[in-house]
């Protein structure tokens, strides 16, 4: 066999090991002793059409959200999520916070909702509270779950919250000076060791 014939089954076998590697179960059981919602949202038209990759399957639904005011440190702070799907089946969201230093959920909020379609609705949309525990850029996670012909799936994104300001201070590097015409420059002399 030649070189090129010898790389090109190493290439297929490494495009079918990807393969492989790729099926697998894309939702996780949820444990916990999370408290459970049921809401039925009313009618309204799927606003945003399917994502799709041409790598593993997605789940078929789609997550929006909108933070309702400013993010303030100690504050309940309400976000709106929208979950949408073609599909008709139910949909479980979780809700979860990874850093109880950064957010905290309120004793009310359930952090397992099932939202079931009513009608002809194509979304369903849930408000829940959240409360700042500092200052900084803080992230909520959010995953759905549908039954589908194969199987459960479920789709995960995390909602970023900046509480605070946005912009750090700018950390200087070497000394502005300015140059034979005037232009601005920043000299960064060699550090003698």
């Amino acid at each position: 066999m030649t070189r090129l014939s010898v790389a090109r089954i190493f290439v297929a076998l490494l495009a079918g090991f990807g393969l492989v590697a790729c099926q697998g179960d894309d939702a996780a059981p949820v444990s916990g002793s999370e408290k459970t919602t049921v809401v039925h949202s009313k009618p309204a038209a799927l606003a945003d059409q399917q994502r799709s990759s041409a790598g593993k399957p997605s789940a078929p639904i789609n997550i929006d959200y909108e933070i309702l005011g400013t993010p303030v440190v100690g504050i309940p702070l309400s976000i709106n999520v929208k979950v949408s799907s073609e599909l008709e089946e139910p949909i479980t969201v979780n809700y979860r916070i990874n850093d109880s230093t950064s957010l905290m959920f309120p004793e009310a909020q359930s952090e397992r909702v099932s939202l079931v379609r009513v009608g002809d609705q194509s979304f369903s949309a849930e408000q829940l509270t959240v409360i700042p525990q500092r200052e900084g850029r803080l992230f909520l996670n959010v995953s759905a779950e549908i039954e589908t012909e194969m199987g459960m799936m479920a789709k995960v994104m995390a909602i970023p919250i900046q509480v605070g300001s946005l912009r750090a201070a700018p950390q200087t590097n070497g000394e502005l000076t300015s140059g034979e015409d005037g232009e601005a420059l920043i000299s960064m002399p060699a550090k003698e060791e």
